[in-house]
């Protein structure tokens, strides 16, 4: 079902992004390449922007000073803000030939034990940093008295000038960056992203999105650390001579209204985020400000990095069709760190049926059984639509390793030249990971080594659904449910003015077998905290058949996320188990 569909997609350099910028500045040097958005001093953002010309300078510039410091292949950490600091601390290193780590900057609102964590388990020999940052970088390096990488101030390697840069010998097996994965709990894993792997996704995503052209505009505000900010805000953009039109995510959070003027100032075409993100451009951006915007520029939004919830898609058409929003631009997609970032997207050349329904219980007995919307039982999903080019996806038995068939429940299996090189120093872990092998019904070897997502999902008319993580399944009575769907259901259930923010849905071990714990964030000081545990276990029965045991209702925020705002499950499940969540003591309890 795949069709290339952009020619520009065969502009992208097979030697990677380095190649490209370079060849960029010298066709295009004048044209923008990057511009950020600050709202510090100007509530109305400031924008600064750097040309493809002074991008490949100043990237040779910091390459250079880095060359001096480090041997090729050499590991350095970048942990800058989101602003272009962090954009030239990123081709820096791959203009040196060295591996660069992409990690958050530490601020008061982020945990650093995660970013000691990294620095850990990556074990670079530099770490990147600006002037402003470098205090609070500092502490989380080494135990005092003990060895640590150099910090080097991006600032001042700018200024050193790019006479000394020696174009480094890279070849598609050559390591780009590690990208380290969320990780609910324990040690975070590093995807090794390989420079082959990175042109390769770049150039499978740039061939489904035809309106992705040279000096088209996309904006972003997804982190750069993440690895749906950096393809998506940086690695697309510049390896197709396209504007890349950044806010930070703290800058976006504190007012979603800034993406939605950034598309509308710049025209933007392009654009995405998870979930949340349209949720929360619905449920902030006043009415006076949607008279503001005016976003008939789009020609595509993707929503991926979580569950794609259909209600969600529809409330984000109605709440801006008046802002010239156009219908058909929805792009649920999927993919993973472990795949470079993306896996699938919507079909080329069709527009298909995004929303499907199928009956709850096969569903949770591990067949796909197509039903009407109306149906008693019935669960809408959003499809992600069909593999990229060159990916291919098999559903397996994760208990025999067996491929499943068409419709059938099981754990989503791929290859494809944009599958990463396996995990950084997990010999083990990547052998059971990125090198499993299956076999067909009748028993027989599937040819080829796949990676193993751990999501469950099925294909359906040769479209990919997603049924949930396979170490969060809820398993009552033999049956399979889904958390994020019993999640949707309680929210869904509950009134809007109890403030209802985060749910997590998962299963504990008990003498009498497994049992249900339902934990939901209230901040509404007048909510009936007894009412609000009736309504979710009434909802959840009518709507599963399965008891919830025990419903938390804790503090707003109270319940444990990743960096694109993922509920961690099951860091939630050790929380509660400890007695370490925040509970809300609220109205009637």
């Amino acid at each position: 079902m795949w069709t290339e569909a952009n020619p520009a997609a065969l502009d992208v350099r097979v030697d990677g992004l380095v190649a490209r910028v370079r060849e960029l500045a010298c066709t295009s040097g004048d044209d923008p390449a990057v511009s950020f958005a600050e709202y510090d001093d100007d509530p109305d953002g400031l924008i600064r922007t750097v040309t493809y010309a002074e991008l490949d300078l100043k990237a040779r510039a910091v390459a250079a000073c880095l060359q001096k410091e480090a041997p090729a292949g050499s590991r350095v950490a970048v942990v800058c803000p989101h602003e272009i600091s962090y954009v030239l601390a990123f081709l820096g290193c791959l203009y040196a030939g060295l591996v660069a780590v992409p990690l958050p900057a530490p601020d008061v609102h982020r945990t650093r034990d995660r970013i000691s964590a990294v620095l850990a388990d990556a074990d670079p020999l530099l770490v990147l940093t600006t002037a402003e940052t470098a205090g609070r970088v500092t502490p989380l390096l080494a135990p005092p008295g003990a060895p640590h990488p150099k910090v080097l101030i991006i600032d001042e390697l700018v200024e050193e000038g790019a006479r000394d840069w020696r174009e480094p010998r890279l070849s598609s097996s050559s390591l780009a960056y590690l990208q380290y994965t969320s990780g609910s709990t324990g040690t975070p894993s590093g995807v090794r992203v390989t420079h082959g792997n990175l042109a390769a996704n770049v150039r499978q995503i740039a061939a489904v999105t035809v309106y992705l052209q040279p000096r088209c505009v996309i904006a972003s505000w997804v982190p750069f650390f993440h690895d749906m900010g950096l393809i998506m805000g940086l690695a697309i953009p510049l390896s197709l001579g396209a504007h890349a039109v950044n806010v930070s995510p703290g800058a976006f959070i504190q007012s979603p209204y800034r993406w939605m003027k950034l598309i509308t100032d710049f025209r933007a075409v392009w654009a995405g985020g998870p979930n949340f993100a349209y949720e929360l451009c619905i449920d902030r951006i006043t009415d006076a400000q949607k008279r503001t915007l005016d976003l008939s520029s789009l020609e595509g939004m993707v929503n991926a990095s979580e569950v794609v919830r259909p209600h969600s898609m529809d409330r984000f058409n109605r709440a801006f069709a008046a802002c010239g929003l156009r219908e058909g631009l929805d792009g649920p997609a999927y993919g993973l760190a472990e795949a470079t970032l993306g896996v699938t997207a919507p079909p080329v050349g069709v527009k298909p049926e995004l929303v499907y329904a199928f009956d709850r219980d096969a569903l949770a007995g591990g067949r796909a059984q197509p039903v009407a919307d109306t149906a008693p039982g019935a669960r809408q999903m959003v499809t992600c639509g069909v593999p990229l080019q060159d990916v291919h996806i098999t559903i397996v038995d994760p208990e025999t390793w067996t491929k499943a068939g068409e419709g059938e429940v099981g754990e989503i299996w791929i290859q494809g030249p944009n599958v990463a090189d396996g995990y950084w120093r997990r010999p083990e872990r990547t052998e059971e990971v990125f090198r499993a092998r299956c076999v067909g019904s009748d028993g027989a070897p599937v040819l080829g080594e796949w990676l193993r997502t751990g999501d469950l999902g099925f294909q359906h008319r040769g479209l990919l659904f997603i049924a949930g993580r396979l170490k969060d399944l809820v398993i009552i009575d033999g049956k399979n449910h889904d958390p994020s769907d019993i999640e949707f259901t309680v929210q869904t259930s509950l009134d809007e003015d109890l403030g209802i923010g985060g749910t997590a849905v998962f299963s504990i071990d008990a003498a009498d077998g497994e049992q249900v714990v339902a934990v939901v964030e209230v901040r509404n000081q007048g909510a009936d905290l007894q009412r609000v545990r009736t309504d979710v276990r009434r909802a959840v029965s009518a709507g599963h058949g399965i008891t919830v045991t025990e419903v938390v209702l804790t503090a707003w925020g109270g319940i444990p996320r990743t960096s694109s705002r993922k509920v961690k499950r099951g860091l939630c499940r050790d929380h509660y188990l400890r007695g370490e969540l925040i509970p809300a003591r609220l109205g009637s309890a």
